[in-house]
């Protein structure tokens, strides 16, 4: 076939960076179709005229685009707020187009499924913005580690600190929100910003290529300082039909940034890994070893196209992969309620207005190191979340009647 033709929705926020994709795959893919509602084309007058002046069609609405070009184009890509995520993926398949859809999938398990059912019925590929796995070094590690090289794996667990600022909650309707009407988002840490670093262990955890861990249930406490709905720190722990424990520790308060980084233990010793992706492994003798180094392409743009070129194959970062880290961020919220933290430890910072929790980085790399939850770490205003079941779970919420948008 010829250049995959393909069609954006939306001209700010995340869409910023599906316009620069674009650019990097010419002679692959091709720029056909664009919605920027209006808000956008007030926004973004000269972005859009240079759109139009290169001859991609321009419309006010995916609606208003798939009824009048859907045959021409392939790719539809989805760089839009969560609470678009099901009903544009699934207007998008329907209307026989393959589907790129930003992290994460969905802010719930049922949504997930609605994707994947329309997905089945309609035969294309869907693809989430999951932009590591699909990339040479996250590749290179999952076939090492797939290969036996490690032996059987144990455990898997991380953890980031990335503050964030009042301008990040205030940057659309249902930032830090639970739901924005009746849509479940679910936004967190770990179901937006960082849900990269959970499909991630998901993915290197599992020692099947093309697969990803299955979680069966989960522990978790939930936490926040900022004026949110949601949490804006999360410590938890997920078990899996594989029985390879995973563990995670993320935060949005801390006083310091830092990296996600990642450590994978199997029988013969462990790998410690870097969110781009320089890994090293540590045998159990104490030996150590490059296992790879540099930061690797990430490209799931480019590795969805060429997905949709070769007809047989799949994305590396496939819907039905991401549905593991969905299903985690639902267990989540199903085991804790959201507890604050002291105003006692709160400060903020002068310049940005962020709050900052002391001690935060050191305590989610304490939680990292020892793969115990703040609970168990003597935390004094840790509350220790519910182990809940995950297996057969298809409906958020299913366990916390108590649960609201309020």
């Amino acid at each position: 076939m010829g250049p995959v033709r393909i069609a954006i929705v939306g001209m700010g926020g995340f869409a910023r960076t599906y316009l620069r994709d674009i650019e990097q795959v010419e002679g692959l893919g091709r720029h056909v179709a664009q919605v920027a509602i209006e808000a956008d084309q007030r926004n973004f007058p000269t972005e859009v005229r240079a759109l139009a002046d290169k001859g991609v069609r321009v419309f006010a609405s995916l609606r208003q685009m798939l009824a009048a070009c859907r045959n021409e184009i392939d790719l539809l890509c989805i760089p839009t707020g969560i609470p678009l995520h099901r009903v544009m993926t699934v207007a998008g398949l329907e209307a026989d187009c393959h589907v790129l859809v930003e992290k994460p999938a969905a802010g719930s398990i049922q949504d997930v499924d609605a994707m994947l059912a329309a997905q089945v019925r309609s035969g294309r590929i869907c693809a989430v913005g999951y932009q590591h796995v699909g990339q040479q070094n996250y590749q290179f590690v999952k076939h090492w580690i797939c290969a036996g090289n490690l032996g059987r794996v144990r455990s898997i667990k991380g953890f980031g600190c990335w503050p964030r600022d009042p301008e990040y909650y205030g940057r659309n309707g249902w930032a830090g929100n639970l739901a924005a009407g009746d849509t479940w988002v679910l936004d967190s840490p770990h179901n937006n910003a960082l849900a990269h670093a959970v499909n991630s262990m998901c993915f290197l955890g599992c020692q099947q290529i093309g697969q990803t861990l299955e979680p069966t249930a989960v522990q978790a406490e939930l936490y926040r300082v900022n004026a949110i709905q949601s949490a804006d720190t999360a410590v938890f722990r997920v078990e899996t039909a594989a029985a390879v424990d995973v563990f995670f520790a993320v935060t949005h308060c801390s006083e310091e940034r830092v990296d996600p980084r990642f450590e994978i233990q199997g029988d013969l010793g462990r790998i410690e890994m870097t969110y781009e992706g320089e890994a090293e492994v540590i045998w159990g003798d104490g030996r150590r070893e490059d296992l790879i180094g540099g930061k690797g392409e990430r490209g799931v743009f480019k590795d969805t196209i060429r997905a949709i070129a070769n007809d047989s194959d799949q994305p590396a970062a496939s819907l039905a992969m991401a549905r593991a880290q969905t299903l985690c961020a639902c267990g989540t919220f199903e085991s804790s309620a959201i507890h604050e933290i002291p105003l006692g430890l709160r400060r903020v910072e002068a310049e940005s207005g962020r709050i900052e929790v002391a001690g935060m980085t050191e305590l989610i790399q304490s939680a990292y190191v020892s793969s115990r939850l703040f609970s168990e770490l003597d935390v004094d205003w840790a509350v220790p979340g519910q182990r809940i079941s995950l297996e057969g779970y298809g409906y958020f919420p299913s366990f916390r009647p108590d649960i609201s948008d309020g």
